[in-house]
């Protein structure tokens, strides 16, 4: 099952890559594209945040599928930040993504190690480590919206 939506995620993303060559030359595709991204990987963090937090029934694969997702999401907003001219515009992302990219690469592609890691784990059906992980994802989500994202 899994490789099947991984495989159905790859074709997506492959289908698309017309449509992503034109969204990254233009500035205002650039944001909503990264804005698009950012609101899927929020909808997936919120479901297993009310499963960890008991607000929802506990359902194991349900879980572990918006895991896998969140960390595919993961690998999509980061290049439409580096396209010229996406610091302005109807954009929550602050000034100071462009004058600490390195930084806010770094944390970026740390969350994107902290999803895959997550999806790894909460196949295991180890809640304890499912939470675990789930905790340093988030954390790590809200550190970057501290610095990086408007309020």
């Amino acid at each position: 099952m899994k490789t099947i939506q991984s495989l159905v995620i790859a074709s997506t993303l492959l289908a698309s890559t017309s449509v992503l060559a034109h969204t990254f030359n233009e500035a205002n595709k650039a944001i909503k594209y990264r804005q698009a991204a950012f609101t899927m990987i929020a909808g997936n963090v919120s479901e297993m945040g009310e499963m960890i937090k008991g607000k929802t029934e506990w359902n194991e694969a349900t879980f572990s599928k918006r895991a896998e997702q969140l960390s595919q999401l993961s690998l999509m907003p980061l290049d439409a930040f580096a396209v010229e001219g996406s610091d302005k515009g109807k954009t929550n992302a602050l000034p100071e993504v462009w004058k600490n990219f390195s930084d806010f690469e770094a944390n970026f592609v740390q969350f994107q190690k902290d999803t895959a890691n997550l999806a790894s784990v909460s196949e295991t059906g180890d809640k304890a480590a499912i939470r675990k992980a789930f905790g340093k994802t988030v954390k790590n989500c809200k550190a970057c919206h501290t610095d990086y994202k408007a309020k």
